[in-house]
């Protein structure tokens, strides 16, 4: 975290083309604050986003936690998460990105 993009995990996406900071709420659900994509800029989406479900909260702050993040189980829940929330992210940016 910096100080000029506070959240809780940044993620480096796509060799480091896209970067997405999540946020986790007193209850322990994830969400997306923003994301930056080589070419399109950074997405800031404050309270735009709608939350993780709890068993994929759960399971990408474990992943995060013991720095287990590259697997494809950890994929498959961001592109749900993606998909889910893609009316207020970037879609074009998204599918260049293989994100959905």
């Amino acid at each position: 975290m910096t100080p000029t993009r506070p959240c809780q995990y940044c993620l480096s996406l796509q060799q480091g083309s896209v970067f997405a900071d999540f946020d986790i709420d007193d209850n322990g659900y994830v969400s997306l604050v923003r994301i930056s994509f080589d070419g399109y800029g950074c997405c800031g989406l404050e309270d735009a986003t709608r939350k993780m479900d709890a068993e994929s909260s759960r399971k990408l702050i474990e992943w995060v936690e013991s720095n287990n993040v590259s697997q494809d189980a950890m994929r498959a829940v961001l592109k749900k998460y993606f998909n889910e929330n893609k009316d207020v992210i970037w879609e074009d940016a998204l599918a260049d990105y293989a994100l959905l």
